[in-house]
């Protein structure tokens, strides 16, 4: 067995890396439904923010519809933000209406509860929103080391896509729970 390797020194994010760490693999290793939301609770929790997140996995089907298409918003207004506000050079700019495209893409495929295409879709918005923000596109050498450096929480951020990035075919349910992770990890920052 491989010992990972992990990004911070500092014990406290240490701690919080090894979780998550810990809990991908739980998440998906599992077709237990109730246990995927608390796996996935636990670890939206770890990267954007603790105890706000079981309100878009718990609930009656009308509240979480409600709940999640505002949490979908919200993430749509910040990266739109994120992007219309990063400064890149003239030539850059057809990057910034890709990152659009990508994101009205994305938000497409959600709405249409295609959760199994949206996961890559969401990949490409968040290396979209990277290559935008660092000049770096996320799975080039360095880069999770780099954003961990920046901030801890982001770096577990990336660490996450980089596991979505590479994994195979999941079905609809697990898929719905790593977007939902996604979405409101992103929608955090």
């Amino acid at each position: 067995m491989v010992a990972p390797v992990y990004a911070v020194e500092d014990p406290a994010d240490l701690d919080v890396e090894k979780a998550a760490f810990e809990l991908f693999p739980l998440l998906t290793g599992t077709d237990n439904a109730v246990l995927r939301r608390e796996y996935g609770s636990a670890l939206a929790d770890l990267i954007g923010g603790a105890e706000a997140f079981r309100k878009y996995v718990h609930g009656s089907a009308g509240d979480l519809e409600a709940k999640r298409a505002h949490l979908l918003e919200v993430f749509k207004d910040n990266v739109r933000l994120l992007v219309t506000k990063t400064w890149v050079d003239g030539k850059d700019e057809l990057k910034k209406a890709e990152a659009l495209d990508l994101l009205e893409a994305f938000a497409g495929m959600m709405a249409a509860e295609d959760y199994g295409n949206a996961v890559p879709a969401f990949v490409a918005v968040a290396d979209s929103a990277a290559g935008l923000l660092f000049g770096e596109t996320p799975g080039t050498a360095g880069f999770i080391e780099y954003v961990f450096r920046i901030d801890p929480r982001l770096g577990l951020f990336y660490w996450y896509i980089d596991q979505l990035r590479v994994q195979g075919g999941i079905d609809s349910d697990l898929a719905l729970v790593e977007l939902l992770v996604g979405v409101y990890s992103l929608a955090s920052f």
